[in-house]
């Protein structure tokens, strides 16, 4: 029986790291699995705090006392993480540190790379989840560091619990042009300095999709959005020095507000350049154009990017760029339809057989009508071709509030299921 048994206590230590994802501590992984550091200390237990999200018997926990503030521990997997398709990596916690508290999430082999989630309960299991879209498949060891920044000190906040990690296919990679319509798309966005940025119905067009994006009493003068997750779009922007502008379309409270747009490089965040325009319009969405040969003071020529060899793969949005939120006071402004490219109007060259405007000049609404085919589309452009507003109805007829246009002519752009034509409206 001796023998018997010291072969089996080789055998186990001879097999090195088995486990892959899912984990969810109930068989495979022991405390001896885990590989602490700097304060960090990791066991397999008894789950203390059993409901809600997570009623399973064993998970793991990692209490800090002392240390350093990125104390944690590791654990090694089998093979490398592949995120080409599953690009999410989630896991259930539970602390009663307090909302808020940073959870890092770190993975090491070949390659290194780290996201960080936020708690939003206390007390409480939740699923926390991190999103890797774009990393290489050369790393194979999990990082956990719970309360990132702080030192430990042993006590219930500085205890954590964890369970069942798994990868999550989260969508496809963004990439240009981004209407936030799909159905299969990681919609993930960055904040940074303040912004609280969510994917939401479009308030004023409830069959559309658009980015709301409050600017907080406590936000930075640069505080922004990016538009993806940090791995950017899955293509490059192709921007060059003839063609070097991109399209976003923006509701603001207010008119004037200066809007900056930056590209830059996923890899390498000093590959940079940024261009800023204003508001025309207050409460209503306009399509704003940014030219990146007019970059904004301070920051880097499109020229001289492009002569070293730099290329840019991710884009952020910055509204009321340069004033706080202390001195604005919180804001919420929208975004949509992102896309590589000048304002164009893009009518074409005929008109649909019955596709018409009334009354036509027009004092406070036009009316258009296609009898012959549901309106999808109308959009309506000024005389040098700026996009002035966007409407998705889905029947034969169709109106447009003249009332908050100044007096002159505008061109609509009307598509139908059947094709694309243009009328040209006069407001009076």
């Amino acid at each position: 029986m001796k023998k018997i048994t010291v072969l089996i206590l080789l055998f186990s230590a001879s097999t090195g790291y088995t486990q892959t994802l899912p984990i969810d501590f109930e068989t495979t992984i022991v405390t001896s699995d885990f590989e602490d550091f700097d304060g960090g200390k990791a066991t397999v237990i008894a789950n203390t705090q059993p409901g809600g999200l997570n009623t399973s018997s064993t998970v793991a926990q990692i209490v800090r006392d002392g240390g350093q503030v990125w104390a944690g521990s590791k654990l090694a997997l089998a093979s490398n993480l592949d995120f080409s398709t599953f690009n999410t990596i989630s896991m259930k916690v539970f602390t009663t540190a307090p909302v808020g508290t940073i959870v890092k999430f770190k993975l090491e082999g070949a390659g290194v790379t780290e996201r960080d989630a936020q708690t939003t309960v206390t007390n409480e299991w939740e699923e926390l989840k991190w999103d890797f879209t774009g990393q290489p498949a050369n790393v194979n060891t999990l990082v956990f560091m719970f309360d990132f920044g702080n030192v430990g000190d042993g006590s219930a906040s500085s205890t954590f619990l964890f369970d069942d990690i798994a990868q999550l296919f989260g969508g496809t990679q963004i990439d240009l042009p981004v209407d936030f319509e799909g159905s299969t798309v990681n919609y993930t966005l960055s904040d940074f300095g303040g912004n609280e940025s969510s994917l939401v119905t479009d308030p004023t067009d409830a069959g559309n999709r658009a980015i709301q994006v409050i600017k907080t009493e406590g936000a930075a003068t640069w505080a922004g959005t990016t538009i993806g997750t940090p791995a950017g779009f899955a293509t490059n922007i192709p921007l060059t020095l003839a063609d070097s502008k991109m399209t976003v379309r923006v509701w603001s409270p207010e008119a004037g507000t200066p809007i900056r747009l930056k590209v830059e490089d996923s890899n390498d965040p000093t590959h940079t350049c940024e261009t800023e325009t204003n508001t025309t319009l207050s409460g209503q969405w306009e399509a704003l154009e940014f030219d990146f040969t007019n970059q904004a003071p301070g920051t880097e020529l499109l020229s001289v990017g492009l002569a070293m060899g730099w290329t840019y793969n991710m884009a952020s949005i910055f509204f009321n760029f340069d004033t706080d939120g202390a001195t604005a006071g919180e804001k919420t402004y929208y975004f949509d339809d992102v896309k590589f490219g000048e304002l164009v109007l893009g009518v074409n060259n005929y008109e649909m057989e019955g596709l018409r405007a009334f009354p036509n000049p027009a004092n406070d609404q036009w009316t258009i009508s296609s009898p012959n085919m549901d309106i999808t589309l109308i959009e309506v452009f000024d005389q040098q071709g700026k996009l002035l507003l966007v409407l998705k109805p889905n029947g034969p007829m169709a109106t447009i509030n003249a009332s908050n246009f100044a007096d002159g002519a505008y061109v609509s752009k009307i598509t139908t299921r059947s094709g694309t034509g243009s009328v040209r409206l006069i407001k009076q």
